[in-house]
């Protein structure tokens, strides 16, 4: 299992840390190669995706808010993301209530 903290630490620079854990107390083969493509792929991946979409929300061109939303439902949006925040702010109020 692996845990990923995301800590913004200004506007532009967000700190970032991974804690895994494993069955045993040294990962084998399998779970250190799960560790070297993460690094080394996905996390290189989101960073420069991330980076891109925060270059273009400075521009004038970005109209909409911080999530992406297509109502004829392409697949170009973040309807995922936003169910899920949705599920995370009901959750909130029904504990405050």
């Amino acid at each position: 299992m692996s845990i990923l903290k995301i800590i913004p630490v200004s506007e532009n620079v967000t700190f970032q840390t991974y804690d895994f854990f494993f069955e045993s107390d040294e990962p084998n083969e399998a779970e250190l190669e799960s560790i070297r493509y993460l690094d080394q792929v996905l996390q290189v991946e989101d960073i420069n995706l991330v980076e891109s979409v925060q270059r273009g929300m400075q521009t004038p061109a970005f109209t909409q808010g911080r999530i992406v939303n297509d109502p004829s439902g392409s697949g170009l949006s973040e309807h995922a993301l936003h169910h899920f925040h949705s599920l995370v702010l009901d959750a909130y109020q029904a504990a405050t209530q």
